[in-house]
């Protein structure tokens, strides 16, 4: 299998010791299966509520409160379903932080595997949401979440996600000189905290690159 990380993994993975940063490539490499189904109620909410312009709070509530009483299934889904109502209402609390503006929101197919190779990784982006110039349709930023409250984004590594995110757009989806790097979200549920990309992104992209080098070399010794 070839070398491949999330980009919110890879944003933790630039501020972690070096006994984390094994960990996460081992995770990224055999990911646990109950990994890749938390926040899935979150997700979708969340998606469809900044695809509608965040406009109206009561369909995402409702959402929440729905989850809330949803005593189907065992322990994990129930406990799921009650974290990702919370990360509901917290983002609920702090996205008037993301403008808009004239923008229109689309949502994302979170199945999507599109990505930026960096040293021979796939860093798999997956943003919750594009956000397109009206008139000409062209993506001009992003909106990504992260959730976990074991292991959140610091200001930091919320940066180094910010500028990876940006770099995918303007490789992938964008003309030159589209991507508004002020529109590049990252959204951390944990800390209720909004960044968007740096406009200077030289040097970060630099250490992305090595950090991505570092990663290919342990994804083989894992």
């Amino acid at each position: 299998m070839k070398p491949r990380i999330s980009v919110n993994q890879l944003g933790e993975y630039m501020m972690a010791t070096p006994t984390r940063r094994r960990q996460i490539v081992k995770d990224q490499k055999n990911p646990p299966p109950f990994k890749s189904t938390r926040y899935r109620d979150a997700r979708e909410v969340i998606a469809e509520h900044i695809a509608s312009n965040m406009v109206d709070d009561a369909a995402a509530l409702a959402a929440a409160e729905a989850l809330r009483e949803n005593t189907d299934g065992g322990d994990f889904a129930v406990q799921d379903r009650i974290h990702s109502a919370h990360a509901i209402t917290a983002f609920l609390d702090i996205c008037e932080d993301i403008k808009l503006g004239a923008l229109t929101a689309v949502r994302v197919d979170t199945f999507s595997s599109d990505g930026l190779e960096l040293a021979g990784v796939k860093v798999v982006m997956r943003p919750e949401a594009l956000l397109l110039d009206p008139a000409t349709q062209e993506v001009v930023g992003c909106v990504k979440l992260h959730f976990s409250r074991t292991q959140p984004l610091d200001g930091r590594s919320a940066a180094y996600v910010a500028t990876a995110l940006r770099a995918h757009l303007e490789h992938n989806l964008s003309a030159p000189g589209t991507v508004n790097p002020d529109r590049c979200y990252v959204v951390d549920i944990a800390t209720r905290s909004i960044l968007s990309a740096p406009k200077a992104n030289k040097r970060r992209l630099g250490d992305l690159g090595a950090a991505c080098e570092e990663i290919k070399d342990r994804w083989f010794r894992v």
